[in-house]
């Protein structure tokens, strides 16, 4: 689904470029574009090059920016670049900063697009971190190249902090910043990210994997980030960050609701991809009522919450709690991972590849019917009854064939994990029935479990199902 009607209503993409324009204006742009019998000019953007030069181009004439774009490194998204930035923007605004704004940029990559359009565009003054020395060298001669000294500064990050580094080098102070942190920890979580029941992103994948991978993952680093933001507070009005998963934007929501933060967030719609924004404080402002969430509509479903009883010679702990629902999910050939485990509280994304709850004592009827029933011999011009049924799909096909070869039981987050023995073959290859969050709590005395739907062709009556089902057999 195109998500550009729910783009910042400021941001200038929300009407398609015009390539038509484009081409005769630049002729490196004509060389990638293509015309179809109609006479509209477009570009294939599963090709990496022509996005490159897309990019390229759409930086001069809209911002009058020159930037050398690397064959190797990420080519930033300018649609949803923008759509931050206006976010940020909009902050400042609602606390009365509106010039002579200093930000942050961490992490800026080789083409430092944020702080590029942030002073060309809106005379912002930025700092611009970065730990990779080789897009260190390329940003600051793209800095360079636009003349743009006075308005950026860059600063190698050779430590392994996020912000700290900077803010403890003296007094100086800023009105926010920004950054776009790995999404992935590693190279398998980001070939499984986008799950296959969603349209496929009309864009090529670009980046270098220290641009995309960070140990723990874009929810480790943000929470490094808040972490450290503790220790500065002020030194920075606002506190912003991209995030890329919206299970990982619930659990960020959840911390700095625990310790007290004043905090809002956002929905960056683009395109077929959607990112979120998340933005706190520690100064007197109330940021959810200066700028509420902005998401697009959609009808808004809260968890139910259903309590776990008491079960005989099951320990009522986290611990037996946890390990009643590893049996279960297992049976059920559900794979899961702990996205965080804290005290009382347990957090798994879980992945059905199969519907292998549905009309359990329907199956079990029909395999004591077929041990205890001969079998019937074909007549040959007759047809068998599962040669009849094998040409017709249904909704419960070859759960078996999905299991053994390949462990889902990563943790992306420093608690114990919970360990998953449940493993697929080709999980990536399959289409996800069910993908969703399913959390166990404490609450007063009790516990409770309650799931939320991310995405996959089961939908939500799917994921009904799987907590029905875990209800029933939770004895």
């Amino acid at each position: 689904m195109a998500l550009n009607k729910f783009m910042h209503p400021r941001n200038i993409y929300k009407n398609p470029p015009d390539f038509a324009n484009l081409a005769k204006t630049y002729p490196e742009f004509s060389e990638v574009a293509k015309v179809d019998l109609t006479g509209k000019v477009s570009i294939d953007f599963k090709d990496p090059k022509s996005l490159r030069v897309l990019t390229k181009y759409l930086l001069k004439s809209d911002f009058n920016l020159d930037v050398e774009i690397p064959e190797d490194r990420l080519v930033p998204t300018l649609p949803l670049r923008l759509n931050y930035i206006l976010w940020v923007e909009d902050i400042l605004a609602s606390i009365n900063k509106k010039e002579n704004i200093t930000g942050v940029d961490i992490g800026t990559g080789a083409c430092a697009v944020y702080p590029l359009i942030a002073a060309a565009d809106m005379k912002w003054h930025m700092a611009a971190t970065e730990s990779d020395a080789d897009s260190l060298a390329m940003a600051q001669a793209n800095i360079e190249r636009n003349n743009l000294q006075s308005f950026i500064t860059v600063h190698h990050n050779v430590t392994s902090t996020v912000i700290d580094h900077l803010l403890s080098k003296d007094d100086k102070t800023y009105d926010f910043c920004m950054c776009n942190p790995p999404f992935y920890s590693n190279v398998q979580e980001l070939c499984e990210s986008r799950s296959t029941a969603r349209p496929q992103p009309k864009n090529a994948f670009t980046g270098s994997p220290q641009e995309l991978i960070t140990e723990g993952g874009e929810l480790e680093f943000i929470r490094n980030l808040i972490t450290e933001s503790k220790s500065y507070k002020n030194k920075v009005c606002v506190y912003t960050t991209m995030v890329g998963h919206k299970y990982n934007l619930k659990e960020l929501l959840q911390d700095l609701k625990a310790d007290g933060i004043s905090h809002t967030h956002t929905e960056f719609c683009q395109g077929r991809v959607t990112r979120w924004g998340l933005a706190w404080t520690y100064e007197d402002h109330d940021l959810y009522k200066l700028v509420p969430p902005r998401e697009k509509s959609r009808k808004k479903n809260t968890p139910v919450l259903i309590k776990l009883d008491k079960i005989k010679d099951t320990p009522y702990n986290i611990e037996g709690v946890t390990k009643k629902f590893k049996s279960i999910l297992e049976s059920l050939q559900i794979t899961f991972k702990v996205v965080d485990k804290r005290g009382n509280n347990l957090t798994l994304l879980i992945t059905a590849i199969s519907n292998t709850w549905s009309n359990q004592r329907r199956k079990r009827r029909l395999m004591k019917r077929g041990e205890s029933e001969p079998v019937k011999k074909v007549k040959p011009n007759e047809e068998s009854a599962s040669e009849s049924i094998s040409d017709t799909p249904t909704a419960d096909t070859s759960s078996a064939s999905a299991i053994m070869d390949r462990t889902m039981d990563s943790s992306t987050h420093s608690a114990s994990p919970v360990e998953n023995k449940i493993e697929l073959n080709d999980v990536d290859k399959e289409d996800p029935i069910i993908h969703a969050c399913l959390k166990v709590l404490k609450k007063d005395n009790n516990f409770f479990f309650e799931m939320d739907f991310i995405s996959g062709s089961g939908g939500k009556e799917g994921l009904h199902q799987i907590g029905q089902y875990i209800k029933n057999n939770w004895k």
